[in-house]
């Protein structure tokens, strides 16, 4: 079995705030917002990691879902967790536990 850590941000190393449900214009999500500019949300069962997808660059963008539509790879760094919401870690996966998804999206600088 993998080793369990503390649930960090992949982009800043902060150290994160279990999920929680937010509602927020048009777009009902689990996940939060770390200090550096990413977001995170919960995908609980790990099979719905499209859909998580799109809530979390509908989240970066605040809410204008035709700017995160219109987003490329290139505009956006992204990372997927293995989640344990009971303990609030990453990592750690065996065959008894239940482990979930996060992914983190983070806006790439811009140069001006």
């Amino acid at each position: 079995m993998a080793r369990t850590l503390p649930l960090q941000c992949p982009f800043c190393d902060n150290y994160l705030a279990r999920p929680a449900d937010i509602n927020f214009k048009s777009i009902e999500l689990t996940g939060g917002i770390c200090r550096c500019g990413a977001v995170y949300v919960l995908d609980r069962t790990g099979h719905n990691l499209g859909e998580i997808y799109l809530d979390a660059l509908g989240f970066l963008c605040r809410g204008d879902l035709d700017k995160s539509l219109s987003m490329g790879a290139d505009d956006y760094d992204e990372a997927i967790l293995d989640y344990n919401f009971a303990s609030n870690t990453t990592g750690g996966r065996s065959q008894t536990e239940k482990t979930g998804k996060l992914l983190f999206v983070k806006l790439k600088a811009v140069d001006n």
